[in-house]
Parts: C-alpha cells; sequence; structure tokens
C-alpha cells in the first residue's frame, strides 16, 4: 500500500461520514434550512456534517430514545391519575 491508497481511503471514509451527516442534519432539521445552511455557510455545514456522520447517534438509537420518553412520561401520567382518584 502507497500513499495513495491511504488517502484514497481516507477520502472515501470522510464521504460516507459527511453523507451519514447530511443524512442526520435532515432527520433532525427542517430540510429548507438545511439547504440554505449548506449554500451559505459550506465550510462550517461540511464539518458538521462530518462531525455528526463520525459521532452523530444513528437513527435507531434516536428512535429508542424518543421511546423511552415516550414511557416515562407514560407512567408519570399513569402516576397522577392513580393519586387523582385516590383522593
Amino acid at each position: 500500500m502507497d500513499g495513495y491508497d491511504v488517502l484514497g481511503i481516507i477520502f472515501l471514509l470522510t464521504i460516507y461520514w459527511s453523507f451519514r451527516g447530511l443524512i442526520g442534519l435532515f432527520h433532525r432539521h427542517n430540510p429548507v434550512m438545511i439547504i440554505l445552511y449548506i449554500i451559505f455557510l459550506f465550510p462550517f455545514a461540511y464539518i458538521h456534517m462530518l462531525i455528526l456522520g463520525i459521532f452523530g447517534s444513528s437513527k435507531k438509537n434516536i428512535i429508542l430514545k424518543k421511546a423511552k420518553k415516550e414511557a416515562e412520561y407514560e407512567e408519570l401520567v399513569k402516576a397522577e391519575r392513580k393519586k387523582i382518584k385516590t383522593k
């Protein structure tokens, strides 16, 4: 493996992580705002996409977190309803 092979692998990884980060941005925010963000602030947007692609949560993890929060909320609602009925 020479230097060009290593650079090619690094280039492919950054493209993969950036694309993954772009998908993460579209899942989290308004698509129109993302497009404007990329057009007007491309260097920052690219670094943001790269960081999200490397360290960001996957869609599966985000859904699991939302489901846990919703379950906790339902438990709290049930507990409050029980308190109200016993009074």
